[in-house]
């Protein structure tokens, strides 16, 4: 998987400067709650930002004023010490809490902090416990070993025929698995025709059942995946933007998680600084965010791969991260991450 450099385009389409326009204006709202006893996924929506940021600013180049604001605010958090306490006072969950900072890393910025914790935690055996936990590894360049996503892909999506109840219940791990093999969306699987071929026929599947349900975030998701294998729809993507210009009337212009939250958000008109507004739509915006980015002129230039590096492995939950974090000796083109930027902690 190759691609150039990304250009910035001259002029960003206006859903997308609006969809960065409105995370921009709600970057407080990503921080997690104070209270000590909140659950293990309170970093989820920072998690979530710093992803979409690390993607973002890869395809679209330098220059987005935007997403200069969401780097400098990811990195505030971070040198905060934000993701390090967590991960300290949580060491079973470590690399977990750490995401938000794996995602920056990958994106350029190292923070010492971070840095020692992820140390720390190295060298006391912690391994990831999660694909999701591994790529952010890979991506912030910590793993000894190139891993496997194409295997991934053929053990968690195509490794069993699944009913429409299975379907229903595997529906993000299947959209998961495609993203970690395709750069989310943006690169070509290391798969077979055949196999790109049943995992797009599996998408389809999922795309009309999010449709049916009114699961716009799982909707976008399988636009997504779908492009990676290949098998993006530009009518299916067109109708999905008109119907998504409708959805932002009563969302100051984010898009909604789904139809039963659009349905709220239309009866309570909830102002733009609700809790309730930025609850309902932040994740469905960042991801709509991401397809959008696929489409801008200037992003990456894909080529298509079908075999399988030799250095890689298949992801499992026990991943090797390197004790001491440096980027791996060898990077396939696609990996490639922007010079690292230190930062002292506060």
């Amino acid at each position: 998987m190759t691609y150039g450099p990304a250009t910035r385009p001259a002029t960003l389409p206006e859903p997308l400067t609006r969809a960065l326009t409105w995370v921009g204006d709600r970057l407080p709202a990503f921080l997690p709650p104070p209270d000590p006893a909140a659950p293990r996924d309170r970093l989820k929506p920072l998690s979530e930002l710093a992803l979409a940021h690390h993607w973002l600013a890869a395809r679209l180049g330098p220059g987005v004023r935007e997403l200069d604001g969401w780097r400098d605010f990811l990195v505030e958090a971070c040198s905060g010490g934000l993701a390090a306490r967590a991960a300290t006072a949580e060491p079973a969950d470590a690399l977990y809490l750490m995401q938000p900072y794996l995602w920056l890393r990958a994106a350029g910025q190292v923070v010492d902090a971070c840095e020692d914790v992820l140390r720390v935690r190295a060298r006391a055996g912690v391994r990831p416990g999660s694909p999701g936990v591994l790529h952010a590894l890979e991506a912030a360049g910590l793993l000894r070993t190139g891993q496997d996503w194409a295997g991934l892909c053929r053990t968690a999506v195509l490794g069993r025929d699944r009913t429409e109840e299975d379907l229903t219940r595997d529906a993000y791990r299947v959209t998961h698995a495609v993203f970690y093999a395709t750069d989310m969306g943006a690169t070509a699987p290391a798969l077979s025709t055949a196999e790109r071929d049943r995992i797009a026929a599996l998408l389809h599947r999922l795309r009309d059942l999010a449709e049916r349900a009114g699961r716009w975030d799982l909707l976008i998701e399988t636009h997504i995946a779908l492009r990676g294998v290949g098998a993006g729809s530009p009518a299916a993507e067109e109708e999905w933007a008109a119907r998504r210009e409708t959805l932002a009337v009563h969302c100051h212009g984010g898009t909604p998680l789904d139809e039963a939250a659009a349905g709220r958000l239309a009866r309570d008109r909830p102002g733009p600084d609700d809790p309730a507004l930025f609850r309902s739509c932040y994740h469905a915006t960042l991801a709509d965010l991401l397809l959008q980015s696929l489409s801008v002129p200037g992003t990456r230039e894909t080529t298509e791969t079908t075999q399988t590096p030799a250095t890689t492995r298949t992801p499992e939950t026990q991943g090797d991260p390197s004790p001491c974090p440096k980027p791996p000796s060898r990077q396939p083109p696609s990996r490639q991450r922007p010079p690292l930027t230190r930062t002292s902690s506060s």
